[in-house]
């Protein structure tokens, strides 16, 4: 019925099968929406600025995606250790009906508001009318996208991402040739057109791969349920994802608005440092969603040595990668920006916002993957702490206060302290499930009492 390798074979084998994939699809996605900020920004640092407001509201939308899919994602592969397939049909199909229902209504209400959207995300002036025209396209392609998240969340707990890398992949195929057409002739109309083009194709290319995999848990609408143990199951491993992404969403608006304080040079160029590095980040993110379903279905088999090896694994790997790929960014950011940026400002703000985060790559990574373990066990608790210390409780602090004291440089310096704040913060956090894994015996019961 299931991908019977998820609790056996090599597990750094299975984790690369997973993750490639994953962090294909990861990167795709995110190279879309670079690219929108490359061609509107490329001499216009006022387009650039505007869809650097808009990726507060795209990082809001995912939000409502990626806690859905995550929370279904880990119940579902849990389940795969237990053998519960109705649970896992009653939360995999409320997960996907009630992300398509929640965006929609948000997007019907966002389109009644663009405008003041728009400002109350740091948009003013010359920016507001750009910004408030691409926060429509965003807001219209939310239901596309969320779907599509979580279908890919569904696939990939059940051990299959081939079928995530064609979608994304097929979406940005389909995407980027509109980008490249239609953004020189209609700015921002010609973004949005591709946005929604891309959108469209990928959760069309997902359907079709689950639906063709008859096996495989999937949405039905007969097996929707609103009880309160469903939801439970779901918001137990989506919580975590809910608070990281809203907080994430409400930093991003902090940041913006601080850019802002700077002029529209400084907003330009954080914004498209941001873009960049979310390249970075979503490679991590697909990596680590390689080590989530492996990890979920042998915590629920009670197999908490696979999930050592697992950890292990995945830790090693990715903090070995992140330092080579800071060290890389750090002597590329020059070259990279002077390709892109609109403007010697910008480009020395984007450049130095870079550099100061390669220095932290690594620690990002490992929070993370901390995240992702805590998750994939049900620790909700220790889950929702650590997703929120990076892009929350950490930064929007150092927001408030480096800028005021240490001005655009402090604004500069903020992810970078909070990266190294938050790597302790979750080491202190998450110790205790660290230990359950190291100790591989009496941890799985303990670790499951601990998420009760």
């Amino acid at each position: 019925m299931h991908n019977p390798a998820l609790l056996s074979g090599d597990i750094r084998m299975l984790i690369l099968k997973i993750a490639l994939p994953s962090m294909a699809a990861m990167i795709a996605s995110s190279l879309c929406s670079l690219l929108d900020a490359l061609l509107l920004g490329r001499g216009n640092a006022s387009l650039s600025a505007a869809v650097s407001v808009s990726y507060a509201l795209l990082t809001l939308i995912q939000t409502l995606g990626f806690t859905l899919g995550m929370g279904a994602g880990s119940f579902v592969s849990r389940c795969l250790g237990t053998g519960d397939k109705p649970a896992a049909y009653r939360a995999a199909s409320t997960a996907f009906f009630a992300a398509i229902a929640l965006s929609g209504a948000l997007c019907a209400a966002g389109l009644c508001f663009a405008s003041a959207l728009a400002g109350l995300l740091g948009a003013s002036g010359d920016i507001l009318a750009p910004a408030a025209a691409y926060a429509r396209y965003v807001l219209s392609s939310g239901p596309l996208m969320c779907a599509s998240l979580v279908l890919s969340s569904l696939l990939r707990a059940q051990g299959h991402t081939t079928p995530n890398m064609l979608a994304f992949s097929a979406g940005a195929a389909a995407g980027i040739p509109l980008q490249l057409l239609l953004v020189p002739r209609l700015g921002i109309h010609g973004a949005g057109a591709a946005m929604l083009a891309r959108e469209g194709v990928t959760l069309l290319a997902l359907a079709v791969s689950i639906l063709r995999r008859k096996q495989l848990i999937r949405p039905r609408l007969r097996a929707v349920s609103l009880r309160l143990n469903t939801i439970r199951d779901i918001m137990r491993s989506g919580l975590p994802t809910l608070l990281r992404q809203g907080l994430t969403s409400f930093s991003s608006v902090m940041l913006t608005r601080a850019s802002a304080v700077f002029g529209e040079a400084a907003l330009a160029g954080v914004g498209l440092s941001t873009r960049a590095l979310s390249l970075i980040s979503a490679a991590v993110i697909g990596f680590g969603q390689g080590f989530q379903p492996v990890c979920g279905a042998a915590y629920g088999a009670g197999r908490m040595d696979r999930v050592q090896r697992a950890y292990r694994f995945c830790t090693h790997t990715l903090t070995l990668s992140l330092l080579a790929a800071g060290a890389a960014l750090f002597f590329l950011a020059g070259p990279l920006m002077s390709l892109f940026s609109p403007g010697e400002e910008v480009r020395t703000i984007a450049k130095s916002t870079l550099r100061a985060q390669s220095f932290t790559l690594f620690a990002q990574g490992a929070v993370i993957m901390m995240n992702m373990l805590t998750q994939a066990m049900g620790l909700t608790v220790h889950a929702s702490l650590v997703a929120t210390s990076r892009q929350g409780f950490v930064l929007i602090p150092l927001l408030a206060l480096l800028p005021r004291f240490l001005g655009l440089t402090g604004l500069i310096l903020c992810q970078s302290a909070s990266d190294l704040i938050s790597l302790a913060l979750c080491l202190l956090i998450t110790r205790g499930a660290i230990r359950d894994c190291a100790c591989a015996r009496g941890g799985y019961s303990d670790a499951r009492k601990a998420s009760q």
